[in-house]
């Protein structure tokens, strides 16, 4: 089986040939394909997809992860891009040299942080029941209701409340969150929301050297509003969300 193909990782500046310890993608060796200054980091694949099993995508994380530690800057490509040959990485990072180099130099010494705040259900369904004097109203006129139209009319009612109450948490306590992290940040991303009951889902690029006071900014701000909403942080990753190349393509 041939492996000419190459699975990119990511972008680094490394000027020597350099084969790691870690193993990435299907358990193969990871190593460097060099230009100038600029290497891809690859490994060698007779697939042209690979599927993103939960194996897969974790080798795939732990190389980028692997590679934050020992260079300043990683220029991430995402799960499953793969060329047909060593020439083509090759003409991929000659065509982009000075972009992705300018990249490089523009993301040295910073990582990005994720944080997902969820709203607390035993908190929601406490606000629901009773901590609205207008929703408990509803209730009882819903349940009084002289015929199914009136009802449905009212559920609708109570519905656009209920997501009221949930703007309103999220504006107390996610968009708090939010403005006080970015302020603490070179750099902020607000992603979509992952469900119901997510109420900020938001990248930061921060500074290496700053992310213990920004990690203790956050574990503040999570015991502070501990009884209404949860925190979910993650991190330092690679930066994807920030960075800011549009490769010019391989014939």
């Amino acid at each position: 089986m041939s492996l000419e193909r190459k699975y990119i990782y990511g972008i680094i500046e490394e000027s020597k040939p350099m084969k790691f310890s870690f193993l990435g993608v299907g358990d193969t060796e990871v190593y460097t394909i060099n230009h100038r200054e600029l290497a891809a980091v690859v490994s060698d694949t007779a697939l042209e997809e690979i599927d993103p099993t939960r194996k897969d995508v974790r080798a795939h994380t732990v190389v980028q992860d692997e590679l934050l530690k020992n260079y300043c800057s990683l220029l991430p490509m995402g799960f499953g891009m793969i060329t047909d040959s060593k020439d083509d990485v090759l003409k991929l990072l000659e065509k982009n040299y000075q972009e992705l180099s300018r990249e490089l130099v523009r993301l040295a010494g910073k990582v990005e942080v994720e944080l997902k705040v969820y709203w607390d259900q035993e908190a929601m369904i406490k606000e629901l029941q009773g901590g609205s004097e207008e929703l408990t109203r509803l209730k009882a006129k819903v349940k009084n209701a002289q015929s199914p139209i009136e009802a449905q009319r009212l559920l609708v009612e109570a519905g656009k409340l209920v997501e009221r109450i949930v703007l309103d948490w999220k504006a107390r306590y996610a968009d708090r969150v939010y403005t006080v992290l970015k302020g603490l940040s070179i750099d902020a991303r607000l992603n979509n929301p992952l469900g119901v009951k997510n109420v900020l889902n938001a990248s930061f690029l921060i500074g290496r050297a700053k992310e213990n006071d920004f990690q203790k900014e956050v574990f503040k701000l999570d015991s502070q509003y501990q009884s209404k909403v949860n925190f979910k942080y993650v991190g330092p990753l690679a930066p994807y969300n920030f960075v800011n190349v549009n490769l010019e393509a391989v014939d």
